[in-house]
């Protein structure tokens, strides 16, 4: 793990567990239980793995974009998040971020794309994106102003592309250059809760988790999202948050333009300005 985003989880592992233990001192709480709105913009720092499959005649074996490509691993990406309490129980929250990372290198062997090969010592690049929109409806359950429980039903609407060109082999056995690409975009419907426990005016600490695992269409799978951080009150209305994020998509796509697979996950810091009123 890179030095700093170890750091980074330190500091919300153990250098703010002994705030959690001061008590409430003057019956208020931190703005993001007390207020119905909020709003989280911020840049995600994830370590990312990429791994694709697409399948010919014949099942292939995943490709790794990091190891095969020279993909880059590491990327920081911008992220929007929002969310509206309504009613006494109710709240509606949505969030979006996108990574995109390509790379190039001459191959060490050969790599299968459908029924094409991309012959080993030839130079070829790849690349993947991923947009993810979270959409989450949720009711509250906790009864003590200081904790904040829920739980509820949301999907995730993620469009996937992906890309490799260069060389390949011919049915001739001649070699021409050759750019293979696939996409696919669904929403993948899944179930979450979060806690949020405000220990004085100023802090409080956000946990939530997000969980799948579905046919659905022509996609089946798993998904995890995952955020454990904690968010200080600067002023009345804006705060600063920290948290570790975690994602991880595993998809077998079945479609009449790809089939195969996609594994996805990223893992990393969240740093965000947030507001609340």
């Amino acid at each position: 793990m890179n030095p700093v985003k170890y750091a980074f989880a330190t500091v919300i592992a153990f250098g703010l567990w002994p705030m959690s233990l001061a008590a409430q001192t003057d019956g208020s709480f931190h703005p993001i239980i007390e207020n119905d709105f909020y709003l989280s913009v911020g840049a995600f720092l994830p370590d990312k793995d990429f791994k694709i499959r697409v399948d010919g005649t014949v099942p292939e074996e995943e490709i790794d974009f990091e190891e095969v490509f020279n993909v880059s691993d590491s990327e920081t990406t911008g992220s929007l998040d929002f969310r509206w309490r309504f009613g006494e129980k109710w709240s509606v929250a949505g969030q979006y971020w996108r990574v995109s990372d390509s790379g190039s290198e001459t191959l060490t062997e050969d790599v299968e794309w459908e029924d094409v090969v991309f012959r080993e010592g030839t130079f070829a690049e790849a690349g993947v994106s991923l947009d993810v929109a979270r959409v989450f409806l949720g009711r509250q359950f906790s009864s003590s102003p200081q904790h904040e429980f829920g739980a509820g039903l949301g999907f995730h609407w993620m469009e996937i592309d992906a890309f490799i060109q260069g060389q390949i082999l011919t049915s001739e056995g001649d070699t021409e250059l050759y750019r293979g690409s696939v996409d696919a975009g669904a929403p993948l419907p899944n179930i979450g809760a979060w806690y949020n426990h405000s220990w004085s005016p100023k802090w409080a600490l956000t946990t939530r988790v997000d969980w799948l695992s579905v046919s659905f269409g022509d996609y089946s799978g798993g998904l995890w999202d995952v955020k454990l951080g904690v968010n200080w009150a600067v002023f009345e209305h804006i705060g600063l948050s920290a948290s570790w994020n975690f994602f991880k998509l595993d998809v077998d796509v079945d479609k009449s333009d790809w089939r195969g697979a996609a594994e996805i996950s990223q893992s990393g810091p969240f740093v965000a300005v947030t507001g609340t009123w």
